[in-house]
């Protein structure tokens, strides 16, 4: 079963631990990169969850409702996704599928007031661009030009509860 919860200080020896491919490590940051950085650790907009499978943490993300969300969008109501990744040892087995699935639920339960999630995909990342699109989340027609090149803006408005 494939949970999401709020990243715990046991969780970090599991997360820290893993390492996505050379390819994939263009693309996003991991959680060793993101736990180990007090800026982004002591940034109280910014709040890191883990994706649980059978009890282990095999993914991590962070949801952002600092000013750089506006990057992607101009609604203030929205929240930027960040650093999304799961454990090479557990990918092709859906957990990155369920738990985006699972995420407009989740972000509406803790953040009622958020509308809309926000984030920017690599164009060179053809597979996780296919996997949000599959997941139901939209690309926007807008291009971010990254510090790693373009960006297709992706988004999900999320429904009213």
């Amino acid at each position: 079963m494939v949970t999401i919860t709020a990243y715990q200080p046991d969780y970090f020896d599991a997360l820290t631990a893993y390492r996505l491919s050379e390819e994939q490590s263009q693309f996003s940051r991991i959680p060793a990169q993101v736990l180990t950085d007090s800026e982004i650790m002591s940034n109280t907009k910014r709040f890191h969850y883990c994706i649980v499978f059978d009890e282990q943490p095999v993914g991590f993300f962070s949801l952002d409702f600092s000013d750089d969300r506006l990057t992607y969008t101009s609604n203030t109501e929205a929240v930027l996704l960040r650093s999304f990744s799961v454990n090479p040892a557990f990918q092709g087995k859906g957990i990155a599928k369920t738990a985006l699935l699972q995420l407009p639920v989740f972000v509406k339960q803790h953040f009622p007031a958020t509308t809309e999630i926000v984030f920017g995909v690599n164009a060179r990342n053809t597979s996780a661009y296919q996997l949000y699109l599959k997941t139901g989340y939209s690309d926007s027609g807008s291009i971010y030009e990254g510090i790693k090149g373009p960006q297709y803006v992706m988004f999900k408005k999320l429904e009213e509860t």
